[in-house]
């Protein structure tokens, strides 16, 4: 007997484009929940002093089927048969920046 065994992975189709908008995004966020403390704390954001990143890698895949093996799947007919119902997952990912800021 035969076992047939298959993987199927999706990504995007632009990495670093997603990338270079996910950072973009991670500044935004903090800058953003930055300048809500320093309203709340009553005092003024000032000038970045540092950014952390860890320029980790960033994984674009979603892998819906993995090692998937057809050995015991046949029909009534005794010719085999494979009922597969494959969606690509949405792709999460995140990332982790830390900016620090001068406060006036």
């Amino acid at each position: 007997m035969i076992t047939l065994e298959i993987s199927i992975e999706y990504t995007v189709s632009d990495p670093e484009k997603h990338k270079d908008k996910l950072l973009k995004n991670a500044i935004e966020d903090s800058k953003h929940k930055a300048e809500v403390l320093a309203n709340a704390a009553d005092v003024e954001l000032g000038d970045i002093v540092s950014i952390d990143y860890s320029w980790g890698e960033i994984s674009f895949v979603s892998e819906p089927i993995q090692n998937f093996a057809f050995a015991s799947a046949e029909k009534t007919m005794g010719s085999p048969g494979y009922d597969i119902d494959i969606e690509a997952d949405d792709i999460d990912v995140t990332d982790t920046v830390t900016v620090i800021w001068k406060i006036k």
